[in-house]
């Protein structure tokens, strides 16, 4: 069970409703969904997800049964909000072109010292992924990799050009980025990368 979700959501007609032991909650109908499901997501709050037919007060009872859940979800997404907010009110908004031409840069720099061949890269403001790579080699990355420390930025980046040569993550995937970061220092780096979540989440314009 994932700390923000139980299931990711999609889109559905909504209401909300506030609880007295549980708060703020949304609920939303989609016919896609076959059971009742729960997200938790920083500067969105709680989702129920009911599937068709399902009543109002079975979610309800479905939420109380997992409030443990939601609490520490809802903990850490506190935890993830005051982050961002803190990161992006001291910090100027980048002009995307410069994004793009640094984080590209990087990404045929380490490259080239590597021996990697990759397609196409594409910088996108993905949600969940700081990158990916297709089964044709093109990357793709997210713009708030920018953010990151240096040593941050080419572990991802170092990790992506693995992929143009296996596109798991087999123990023989891991024995390629071993090689040019070593053990010790890439199980630490995929540590310490769990703290910049809160790139994901940008406040609201208010907030």
């Amino acid at each position: 069970m994932g700390i923000f979700f139980l299931t990711k959501p999609s889109g559905s007609k909504s209401w909300i409703e506030e609880h007295p032991e549980i708060g703020k909650i949304t609920f939303a109908r989609s016919k896609r969904s076959k059971t009742l499901k729960l997200f938790v997501k920083p500067f969105h709050g709680l989702l129920v997800k009911l599937p068709p037919g399902c009543s109002t007060k079975k979610a309800l009872i479905f939420a109380k049964r997992n409030q443990n859940w939601i609490q520490q979800a809802r903990g850490r997404a506190h935890e993830i909000e005051k982050l961002s907010r803190d990161f992006f009110h001291t910090h100027a908004e980048v002009p995307k072109p410069k994004i793009r031409r640094f984080l590209i840069q990087r990404l045929d720099s380490l490259a080239h010292q590597h021996d990697f061949v990759y397609a196409k890269v594409s910088i996108r403001n993905q949600k969940s992924r700081w990158g990916s790579c297709s089964t044709h080699n093109n990357i793709s990355l997210n713009q708030n990799l920018y953010y990151l420390p240096p040593e941050l930025l080419d572990y991802v980046l170092l990790h992506e050009l693995a992929h143009t040569i296996r596109k798991d993550h087999s123990p023989a995937f891991w024995t390629i980025l071993y090689n040019i970061l070593g053990r010790d220092r890439t199980k630490q780096t995929r540590r310490d990368l769990k703290y910049f979540e809160f790139l994901f989440h940008r406040p609201p314009e208010s907030g």
